[in-house]
């Protein structure tokens, strides 16, 4: 059976449009059984594997009981289902709203809501206190109707209670109180982890939103009210785990038609490099995989070298001053806090990683004869 689409998806530059929608599978039929014998005998379960199964009868290719998530997107409707199939199929793609700004004002509206609350418990607590202070040193509840309460499954609840304040027993209206309170602050702290751990995800860059936006109104024909919630820029966020494509958005959005073709030509040095299918143009559609993997060799190639160079330059060099040798160490110091910032966006990790790269060089330096070395 062919290797899901997840191991070797395609990256889309400026269109969206799906690449084949007659993506064929390459599962061998059942032996002494044509392929549209085992399209017809085997029972479908949804209607994208029916419009899937099809196409790839039409195609002339074997029964697969299987499709994929290239199969959902190529099949999948213009319009929010392939906006929503883009969003899975590709990471450039996958950004969504992250209502930062909404968050805030329900988080707001229920500080002042359990703010209220608090300062009514404040005040019944200096009420008690400057009276016999009795309820201040013992249970805040009715014991009995507690655990009757408790019985039959309802004390975790407000009791219902009259809505004048002065026919209501003060020890009910503590526990109302406090039963409110917990639930608000339970929803409170669960929206308040739910933005710390939100802002941790990367916004989109300008370039990539308009590109989304553009093939979400021109390509899928979303009209201006379909397209309001796009407008809000800086409250988009990618929940793609691994950023390394925003890092080189120049390159794989470029309009300059020579990075495709180089791209290509690039990607063609790997035997098993898919073909761009028929009616489809190649500069849309690369290799995610390959192309990610190539990527992530040059990184590598570039952190030895950022390494290697600084660490050549002080073991060759002979008879230098030591202020020489100092400013190799500062110079590189300063290249590597610079690639650390480009690609480390969190403050701590970038000090540390800078530290580290100093301490090395700073060892190397102390072994060389002439500067502390034997």
């Amino acid at each position: 059976m062919a290797s899901s689409s997840r191991a070797s998806p395609a990256l889309p530059l400026h269109n969206l449009q799906p690449s084949n929608r007659n993506t064929t599978s390459q599962t061998p039929a059942t032996p002494n059984q044509s392929p549209e014998t085992s399209a017809q005998s085997e029972p479908t379960y949804s209607s994208m594997f029916d419009r899937v199964a099809n196409a790839r009868r039409e195609a002339g290719a074997a029964f697969d009981k299987f499709y994929t998530d290239g199969d959902v997107y190529n099949h999948s409707p213009k319009g929010w289902p392939l906006i929503a199939a883009a969003h899975m199929y590709f990471p450039n793609c996958n950004s969504h709203r992250g209502f930062i700004s909404l968050t805030h004002s329900i988080l707001t509206c229920y500080e002042q809501k359990i703010h209220c609350i608090e300062d009514e418990l404040n005040e019944m607590d200096f009420e008690d206190d400057e009276a016999e202070g009795k309820p201040l040193r013992s249970l805040p509840f009715d014991r009995e109707q507690f655990i009757a309460r408790c019985i039959q499954g309802t004390a975790h609840l407000p009791q219902p209670l009259p809505l004048k304040p002065d026919e209501v027993d003060a020890t009910k209206k503590r526990e109302n109180l406090s039963i409110s309170v917990g639930i608000m602050l339970r929803e409170y702290f669960s929206i308040l982890h739910m933005q710390h751990e939100n802002l941790k995800f990367a916004h989109v860059s300008r370039r990539a939103h308009e590109e989304h936006f553009k093939s979400a109104q021109y390509f899928h024909g979303l009209n201006n009210m379909a397209c309001a919630f796009m407008r809000y820029i800086d409250d988009f966020v990618s929940i793609e785990p691994d950023q390394v494509f925003q890092r080189f958005e120049a390159l794989v959005l470029s309009n300059s038609h020579w990075v495709p073709k180089f791209l290509q030509t690039l990607l063609r040095l790997t035997p098993t490099h898919p073909q761009a299918p028929p009616g489809t143009n190649p500069a849309t559609l690369y290799n995610l995989r390959r192309l990610s993997l190539y990527l992530r060799i040059v990184l590598v190639i570039c952190s030895l070298v950022l390494l290697l160079t600084p660490v050549s330059v002080l073991y060759l060099a002979e008879a230098w001053p030591r202020a020489a040798y100092l400013g190799v160490v500062a110079v590189w110091s300063v290249v590597f806090a610079a690639v650390m910032a480009v690609f480390e966006a969190r403050t701590a990790h970038l000090l540390v990683g800078l530290t580290a790269f100093f301490a090395v060089l700073v060892t190397f330096l102390s072994n060389l004869p002439g500067c502390g070395g034997a």
